[in-house]
């Protein structure tokens, strides 16, 4: 996804350089599909259970896997602090969290390389399962204590869920791939 570098700017026609400022718009998609993502996690649901998985998270984690250049953890932190924002949680647990899953993601990218999509899915299963762990305690540090419970039901469901999740990612990667050679300078 990510086009050669451009030309300096003086070298470049006043055409190509409006083409190239207006492509720039592709490097935030991971961010926002993410973020659209996380407002789909406010939906409410006709079950009297909490039953919702945890959308936001797996996006940001098919992003860290497909694209980890356009996903670093800071940006993982900023999503997790609008979820921590939009869900009404303490300040910092869902950001903290999200950043260290990110960049899990992207260490076991680095240290296995290509790997089949099993092998993805047991790795976000560990990670989802890290991460509702990892959430009680937060919660309790922060002062408001979660039962176990809710945690298991959001990771059973973001298990679940995470093919759609992966499957939906994946669509909007190849739409940009496609259109990436519309996106040169010249």
């Amino acid at each position: 996804m990510t086009a050669t570098p451009p030309p300096p700017a003086l070298l470049m026609t006043a055409d190509e350089r409006r083409r190239w400022y207006l492509s720039l718009w592709r490097y935030a998609v991971p961010a926002l599909a993410s973020m659209a993502l996380l407002v789909l996690m406010l939906a409410p649901l006709p079950i009297s259970l909490p039953a919702m998985p945890h959308l936001a998270l797996m996006g940001v984690l098919v992003w860290a896997m497909l694209q980890p250049g356009l996903m670093p953890p800071w940006l993982a932190f900023c999503i997790g602090m609008l979820a921590d924002l939009l869900f009404g949680q303490p300040l910092g647990v869902n950001a903290t969290l999200f950043a260290v899953a990110t960049g899990v993601m992207r260490m076991t990218g680095r240290v296995f390389g290509r790997h089949g999509s099993l092998f993805d899915w047991l790795l976000v299963t560990g990670v989802l399962l890290g991460f509702a762990l990892l959430t009680g305690p937060l919660m309790a540090l922060a002062g408001r204590p979660t039962t176990a419970l809710p945690l298991l039901w959001q990771w059973l469901t973001s298990v679940a869920a995470w093919p759609l999740v992966v499957r939906l990612c994946a669509a909007i990667q190849r739409k940009l791939a496609a259109s990436a050679p519309h996106w040169r300078h010249g």
